[in-house]
């Protein structure tokens, strides 16, 4: 919506969402996960540097019962009692899990040794397995390269994961079940197994 001319408007939607994040440990990022508004949109808000449209407004206010009047009464400070407001909770729980599962992981170097490489794999696999709630949904294999691919830049092949997954199979943390099987006489990296977490074993 361009520069905002009203400076005190400005000044205080600026310090509406600075409360916000004090009083819930939220980032900007995750201020801006949690409410479904662009990062971009809110950190511009944040500096002043843009306005919120109505919808942005209610879309930040909504979920931590903040009524807009009270929003832009500038003499009260906002509460938010994160105890009555469950879905906050979750998110946080689940937000942060995985962004400290993120930058525990090391970065991968393909160039790397292969000892070393494959020292970072088993590192990632146990760390989503014991810190994160991936596979508490059932995943195959393909799907695994797919998603470690892309939020962590690790390559697998199908065979490398299904060796580093034999351990947590046969330890009980894992389990796998068949999908209906399109090709006959397939090696066990490559047959239509879906994996999970067993319900005993979940967080």
């Amino acid at each position: 919506m361009g520069k905002i001319s009203d400076q005190q408007l400005a000044e205080l939607i600026s310090r509406r969402i600075l409360e916000i994040i004090d009083l819930t440990g939220l980032t900007i990022e995750s201020l801006a996960s949690f409410v479904g508004v662009s990062t971009s949109t809110i950190r511009s808000a944040y500096r002043k540097t843009s306005s919120l449209s109505v919808d942005s407004l209610s879309k930040i206010c909504r979920p931590f019962a903040i009524r807009l009047a009270d929003f832009f009464d500038a003499a009260l400070y906002l509460k938010i009692d994160e105890e009555h407001l469950p879905d906050l909770k979750d998110f946080k729980k689940s937000y942060f899990a995985d962004q400290e599962l993120k930058s525990r992981v090391s970065p991968f170097d393909e160039s790397s040794s292969q000892s070393e490489y494959h020292r970072q794999q088993r590192e990632l696999i146990a760390y989503i397995i014991h810190r994160s709630d991936y596979f508490n949904s059932p995943k195959t294999l393909e799907a695994m390269v797919a998603d470690f691919r892309k939020d962590y830049q690790a390559a697998f092949t199908s065979e490398r994961l299904y060796a580093l997954l034999l351990k947590y199979l046969g330890s009980g943390i894992l389990d796998k079940k068949a999908l209906p099987r399109t090709v006959s006489r397939m090696p066990a990296s490559k047959r239509p197994y879906l994996y999970f977490k067993k319900e005993s074993t979940k967080a």
